[in-house]
């Protein structure tokens, strides 16, 4: 039983054996590209508090740090995405992994926050790898099986996630220069790989074929040239708050840690480790039985009303082993939330359009980058505000935030389905295939028995 825009699993698997695409290969190789990627960040990212605050920096300074980043990925990330779709995927990873390791290597030898500021600019600049990844699992994934490839990507994120923190929370009690000169270093490896193992998800035969079932109508029919329709908006903004509420989080931990549990990088890099090795359990080997068991909309609203839940609890979190509870069912919401707020924004455009809706949607992810840290911080310079007789203090404030962000969230998710029906229409169709899977079984088994 197969749909144009729902093709069966084999129908799209002989697609890609046209263009010599192995869909395994291929997932393997991304899975790895995207671990050592987030490896060498994560490597960096808890040490630039104590870079900022060795270096004479106020907290605030901290969050501009993490922004730059962010504010510069949001000017040039479509601009990769776009280019990918037009020139493949496998060169804009190598231009985007070079300059990323060049960036490593100007803050392993900065000297100044000037320069450390200037180094977090490039590695924005060139920060293309993530949308082009994510338009890679879209090129070799059907709609219905996109979610659960979407969450395996976070075994790859998630390690480097875990790995990342342990090994730059080590290497940063000798020096803070080493996890950057570590991470340039990855980066050499990393093009290696990508030169000699993965696989052109976007050939130029296969990019020629989509263009010529485009005009000739069978390719997505009812979609239009351009990406911004009513779908891809909503989603976009649910992708944006889902951002601005894990990076409130993530972008402050560091100096949350410093500040109320008296902990030194080394516990950030714990917690940090923690959360990616949860998120991995979740993402790498829970997320396909659960949607086959509870299917991907009854999974959202279960995460996001999640997300409100865990966050009540944040301001509370007084003692340090409290931080490590807190991460579990937060590392639940934040490995399938992603994934499946992506997928529903592949289904609404076409497949020549991947590239450049996966760089959109990294850019709003860099809006929230850009705020997200500027807030947090905020909040931990100002120490608390006073509302009449009720003090809320800096964490109570980054919790309650969070709170009203996933509110927000969660009627926004309501409101998609509520005017986008069709948006898991082949939950459908997945479950009457497998009913016919199950009652060709029985008749085998009746057969057999006879």
């Amino acid at each position: 039983m197969s749909t144009p825009n729902f093709p069966s699993k084999q129908d799209h698997q002989n697609n890609l054996e046209k263009f010599d695409i192995n869909q395994t290969r291929a997932l393997f190789t991304i899975i790895l590209s995207i671990l050592l990627d987030v490896f060498g960040y994560t490597m960096v990212l808890p040490l630039l508090p104590s870079i900022a605050l060795e270096l004479g920096a106020p907290d605030f300074m901290i969050g501009v740090l993490i922004s730059s980043n962010a504010l510069a990925a949001f000017f040039f990330i479509p601009i990769w995405g776009k280019l990918s779709d037009k020139y493949g995927r496998k060169p804009i990873l190598l231009v985007s992994q070079a300059g990323t390791g060049i960036s490593f290597l100007i803050l392993a030898l900065s000297n100044s926050i000037e320069i450390i500021l200037i180094a977090r600019i490039i590695d924005g600049v060139f920060g293309g790898q993530i949308p082009v990844i994510r338009a890679c699992i879209a090129d070799i994934t059907t709609p219905q099986e996109r979610a659960t490839h979407m969450g395996k990507i976070m075994v790859g994120y998630t390690l480097g996630m875990t790995l990342g923190p342990l090994v730059g929370g080590f290497l940063g009690t000798i020096s803070w220069r080493f996890p950057p000169y570590l991470a340039s270093s990855l980066t050499i490896i990393l093009m290696i790989l990508t030169i000699t193992i993965i696989t052109e998800s976007m050939p130029k035969e296969r990019r020629i074929e989509i263009k010529a079932q485009l005009l000739s109508g069978q390719t997505n029919p009812g979609k239009n040239a351009s990406i911004w329709n009513k779908e891809v908006i909503i989603r976009m903004v649910q992708m944006f708050i889902f951002s601005l509420i894990s990076f409130i989080f993530t972008s402050s931990a560091a100096l949350v840690v410093f500040e109320r549990y008296n902990a030194g990088p080394s516990t950030t890099g714990l917690v940090m480790a923690v959360a990616g090795l949860a998120v991995m359990i979740y993402g790498g080997f829970l997320i396909k039985p659960i949607i086959k068991k509870v299917g991907e909309k009854r999974l959202l609203f279960t995460t996001l009303i999640l997300f409100i839940i865990v966050f009540l609890f944040y301001p509370f979190l007084y003692e340090l082993w409290m931080v490590f509870v807190f991460i579990l069912p937060y590392s639940f919401s934040v490995a399938f939330t992603r994934p499946l707020i992506t997928t529903n924004m592949t289904k609404a455009v076409r497949l020549d359009q991947q590239g450049t809706l996966s760089g959109w949607s990294t850019n709003f992810q860099s809006v929230s980058q850009i705020i997200a840290p500027l807030i947090a911080y905020s909040f931990l310079q100002m120490g608390g505000i006073s509302i009449g007789l009720i003090f809320l203090d800096s964490y109570h404030l980054i919790g309650f935030t969070n709170v009203l962000l996933a509110t927000l969230l969660l009627i926004l998710g309501y409101l998609d389905i509520k005017y986008h029906p069709k948006l898991y229409s082949f939950e459908k169709l997945r479950r009457k295939r497998e009913a016919m899977k199950k009652r060709k079984l029985k008749e085998k088994n009746k057969n057999i028995s006879k």
